[in-house]
């Protein structure tokens, strides 16, 4: 049974004892909660995600395609090591974008991935912040490390198709997320 989120207001809400706040601040910029959920892997709970926009969208390309301010924040349920978040994270954005677009945004794809190789072991708890600007780029966050931003509207749109996208990580954590269900458990 899922609960259109466009029909009530956001509110904070807890998912995996993990409060998920409804608005988040970004560089002067009030994003609402769109959608948020917990993607699980064999059955394990592995992180609560939640996506923050300046305009809600319940349709993916809206959420891609739109020049405004995001943010995807993930916060890790369990430990993790970075080799498993980039193997995870290549994945997923070969699943989806096109060989054509992965070849437009290679240089970048190759930068983020060495910035994420910096921290080594990610602890349960630790939250994840991919923050796009417009104009600015892809701004990413781990725990307390400032990763620095990778420029450019492509290469966010290619990343956040990790969980939009025609093939996302988790089905229900895309309808989540775009607030089409209630939030994944």
């Amino acid at each position: 049974m899922g609960l259109s989120v466009s029909s009530v207001p956001a509110q904070a809400l807890q998912l995996a004892g993990v409060e998920v706040a409804d608005h988040a601040w970004m560089a002067g910029a009030s994003l609402t909660l769109n959608g948020s959920g917990v993607r699980r892997m064999f059955g394990f709970r592995v992180y609560v995600a939640a996506l923050y926009l300046a305009l809600p969208a319940r349709e993916p390309g809206l959420v891609l395609e739109r020049d405004l301010p995001r943010r995807l924040q993930v916060i890790l349920l369990r430990d993790t090591s970075t080799d498993q978040n980039l193997e995870a994270l290549k994945c997923g954005l070969e699943d989806n974008n096109s060989a054509a677009e992965m070849e437009a945004i290679k240089p970048e794809v190759t930068r983020f991935l060495a910035l994420l190789r910096q921290v080594h072991e990610v602890p349960a708890g630790t939250m994840i912040q991919f923050d796009y600007l417009p104009g600015r780029g892809t701004h990413t966050r781990i725990g307390n490390h400032d990763l620095g931003i990778i420029p450019g509207e492509l290469f966010n749109r290619a990343l956040l198709k990790i969980w939009l996208g025609d093939h996302p990580i988790q089905f229900s954590l895309k309808q989540s997320l775009l607030g089409l269900d209630g939030p994944t458990l």
